[in-house]
């Protein structure tokens, strides 16, 4: 059996066809019976105790996170979101109003938020021409003027875009310059373990666990800069970053997470890698000529994700509604709001996962050829 008819095999069936893993993958089903029991668990025992039953599945989550965030087990924090992630680690990082934060064009809109409510200054950083950071200007921009930080989106959300981030973490690195990575789209799709200095990511997208669970990955040299207070119920020898996790846990969804882990695990992240970039690349194929629609971007990005610009003004919020009314095609439509840096118009994002065919996307083209 195939990677992509074992992913099939483990999760009922979709109800039409899924094509939106960018913004919430499929559950396995063993990872739906793994919430469910440990919230019959709860009931029964309750739930600090079924936390503590827990604890052998939620360790061997959390070793597995952190290697594939590239941070040791200690500098792992769960949490509700990526954004949630940012915000902790944003409030805890020693930060001043007016430091500069560089990031590149493509960069996901929220962070830019956050880091305005921060009262931290942008600074652009150059690319090439499909969007990629220059490496050498960005060797050249830390040596003239270091900021406070680099963040870099490692996969970017409205296009088939993947960052050189272990590349750029090396220069800065050598500069002593924190990289901040955003690995919302990247964990469970792409390498993520770059030697960020700060890297957060999402359990719900790529790796298909449940929704309302993050993680947020910080550096050994790093701890020590947190400003955090360890709570006295984690004892005096916790790891500073586990004090950036919520006081309130949703620890079924951690349980379920740990399961989607092991599952990926199992799979093998370089075989899941390969195959997500294989589905990528056969997307941009059988789309690269769709009339009233431009593939855009590189077609042999090495990841799923693609995007669909509209040329005979269609609109992608109706497109992806009529889709989804009409055909049971579930995609997702990308405002300005996601890239505002670098996106002039909405497009179409098409994101199969590993059970993705050339037949499914032969229905995807056939019904947006037939749109009026």
């Amino acid at each position: 059996m195939g990677i992509g008819d074992n992913f099939r095999a483990q999760r009922r069936p979709a109800e039409g066809l899924h094509l939106d893993s960018a913004a919430c993958g499929r559950s396995a089903v063993s990872v739906l019976d793994a919430v469910h029991a440990h919230l019959e668990l709860e009931a029964r025992a309750g739930g600090y105790v079924a936390q503590e039953r827990a604890a052998p599945a939620l360790n061997a989550g959390r070793a597995a996170l952190a290697g594939l965030l590239g941070v040791p087990e200690a500098g792992l924090a769960l949490t509700e979101s990526a954004t949630a992630s940012l915000r902790a680690v944003l409030a805890a990082w020693p930060l001043q109003a007016g430091d500069v934060v560089a990031v590149v064009p493509s960069e996901w809109g929220p962070n830019l938020e956050k880091f305005a409510d921060r009262g931290l200054e942008l600074a652009l950083l150059d690319v090439t021409g499909d969007g990629l950071i220059d490496l050498a200007a960005l060797e050249r921009f830390l040596a003239s003027r270091p900021p406070a930080l680099v963040q870099l989106t490692l996969v970017a959300s409205h296009r088939g875009l993947v960052q050189p981030v272990a590349e750029a973490a090396a220069l800065c690195k050598a500069a002593g310059v924190p990289l901040w990575v955003d690995a919302a789209q990247a964990i469970g799709h792409v390498d993520a373990a770059c030697g960020a200095d700060v890297i957060f990511a999402t359990s719900r997208k790529w790796l298909t666990g449940p929704r309302g669970v993050g993680m947020l990955g910080v550096a050994e040299p790093w701890w020590g800069s947190l400003k955090v207070r360890i709570p006295a119920m984690l004892g005096g020898d916790a790891p500073p970053v586990r004090a950036l996790e919520s006081d309130e846990a949703n620890a079924a969804g951690r349980v379920g997470l740990a399961e989607a882990v092991a599952l990926h695990m199992a799979a093998g992240p370089e075989a899941v890698r390969a195959r997500l970039a294989e589905v990528g690349r056969m997307t941009r194929k059988v789309l690269a000529d769709l009339p009233g629609w431009e593939v855009v971007g590189d077609v042999d990005a090495p990841c799923s994700t693609t995007a669909l610009r509209p040329l005979d003004g269609q609109d992608p919020v109706a497109v992806r509604r009529r889709l989804i009314d009409e055909h049971r095609i579930v995609t997702s439509a990308s405002a300005v709001a996601r890239a505002p840096r670098e996106m002039t118009g909405p497009m179409l994002r098409v994101s199969g996962h590993l059970d993705c065919s050339a037949e499914d996307l032969g229905v995807l083209r056939a019904a947006l050829a037939g749109l009026d």
